[in-house]
């Protein structure tokens, strides 16, 4: 029997060519079957033509045959991907997850500086910094157009620390109108004094994540680099000012496409576009984020999870990090941050967040830190209070104020592991700053200035003496006036 193809039977492969074309536009899959996304991308195709040759053979009342040839090519497809998801999954993998990274023991008085010039210390927060930074951007031409971002980073420039941010296009139709004159500048808000300032950019930057189409950022790096995997992209500037996007490249390290590694960095400028690809280790020296934070944190907790191999229902010997378990919050209370930014004693920034046990203890059993620029990981062992018992304490003693505590971040007292947090009011204005112990959240202080913080806490401590009233001897005069 001659077997003869219906004209109609044409549309099912262009239907699956035209979901291949609108899902590779849209949603920019690398061009590698290590790739999940381009997995997606076939399987989409197919199952789109098998729904459309299915309608044309129930229609022209056909044999079937093709419906069936799609049927088994999706079938495939999916078996393909459950089985390639199995091997690289942590049920059969876990001894490798667990060593994806490593964890070294750190030295807290080498690490961390001792704390002698209050003025060092970053006092803004990332929602601080959102509502210092926001103000700086009102008085610019053709505002409207634009947004801050609130990425508002932490970075080192010129041996300053600052938080940054950079515009975004408000939308498409503000994009369509404002794309020609691009993004005309950044914010900066030094961590220290609280100054927010605008930088206006000598030339536009034109390449953005919230830009449109080939201005996008995904759609530029994709462009230029169609095979690899993209991570997070940050924004930074180097030394002189120039704006450029920082991008980590990851490579699947576990089956077909799990445990992605980072394993080099794209920079593009964001002026003209154009990008060059380093290895982790020629990274130029002002690049503060290669490793992304999710990144590390994932691989973290994967090391401590994984330390008794998968099967591990009594969670033996398991801890996490308080970075891990993030809770969503009403619209009006902020998420549990469960990290912050500290600088080491070689002025690096580095992530701060604690370890706890499995079981949810609201207790500590140390921290880490963490480098996004090397992606060294440092364990430092110090039982005490749990972040969110430190700031509960700080804001018991303003609790008539009712200021809210910053997620913590780690002082060295003197060789003393120390809890800083600012204190802010409703506005999220910073208006008191306290200290607390680590070891003993009892030991806990608050002031209006950093400086007198810092005196009361050692006075707690037992580090200086309480300062007492002068005595003032008196003798009584007599005589004529």
């Amino acid at each position: 029997m001659k077997f003869k193809l219906h004209p109609a039977q044409i549309i099912p492969p262009v239907l699956g060519i035209i979901t291949a074309l609108l899902f590779n536009y849209w949603c920019m899959p690398a061009h590698t079957l290590r790739s999940p996304g381009l997995w997606f991308l076939i399987l989409g195709s197919v199952a789109v033509a098998l729904i459309a040759e299915a309608i044309i053979d129930y229609i022209v009342d056909e044999s079937w045959v093709g419906t069936a040839v799609y049927g088994i090519v999706t079938a495939l497809i999916l078996v393909a991907m459950i089985v390639c998801n199995c091997f690289g999954s942590k049920m059969f993998n876990a001894d490798q997850y667990q060593k994806l990274i490593e964890v070294t023991n750190g030295s807290f008085s080498e690490d961390i500086p001792t704390v002698e010039d209050t003025s060092k210390i970053a006092v803004v927060d990332l929602a601080t910094a959102e509502k210092l930074g926001d103000r700086t951007v009102g008085g610019i031409k053709n505002a409207t157009w634009y947004e801050v971002d609130d990425e508002y980073n932490l970075i080192i420039k010129n041996g300053q620390q600052y938080r940054i941010s950079p515009l975004n296009y408000g939308g498409l139709f503000k994009y369509n109108k404002s794309k020609y004159f691009g993004i005309p500048a950044y914010v900066l808000v030094n961590t220290q004094t609280q100054k927010a300032e605008y930088v206006e950019l000598d030339e536009a930057m034109k390449v953005s994540p919230s830009a449109c189409f080939g201005q996008k950022l995904e759609r530029v790096l994709r462009k230029q680099y169609p095979t690899l995997q993209f991570g997070t992209s940050y924004f930074e500037v180097d030394e002189q000012g120039n704006p450029y996007w920082i991008t980590s490249v990851q490579t699947p390290s576990m089956g077909v496409w799990k445990a992605k590694l980072v394993t080099a960095v794209v920079i593009t400028d964001a002026v003209t576009g154009e990008s060059e690809m380093y290895e982790v280790d020629e990274v130029p020296k002002w690049v503060d984020h290669v490793y992304p934070l999710d990144y590390l944190m994932t691989l973290v907790n994967y090391n401590f999870k994984y330390v008794n191999g998968y099967w591990n229902f009594s969670q033996t010997g398991v801890n996490r990090t308080t970075y891990s378990y993030r809770t969503s919050g009403s619209s009006d209370t902020p998420a549990f941050a469960g990290y912050n930014s500290a600088i080491t004693s070689d002025g690096q920034v580095v992530f701060f967040t604690g370890v706890t046990p499995a079981n949810g203890a609201e207790t500590n059993l140390g921290f880490i830190l963490a480098s996004p620029s090397t992606g060294v990981v440092k364990y430092y062992d110090c039982a005490g209070a749990e972040e969110s018992s430190a700031q509960a304490a700080a804001e018991g003693l303003v609790q008539n104020l009712s200021y809210k505590a910053t997620f913590p971040t780690i002082l060295n007292v003197h060789g003393v592991e120390t809890y800083f947090m600012a204190l802010k009011d409703g506005a999220g204005l910073v208006q008191r700053y306290a200290l607390c112990q680590v070891a003993n959240y009892v030991n806990v202080v608050e002031a209006t200035t950093l400086d007198e913080a810092l005196i009361k806490y050692k006075q707690k401590l037992g580090m200086v003496e309480e300062e007492t009233a002068p005595v003032v001897e008196s003798s009584t005069v007599s005589g004529t006036v």
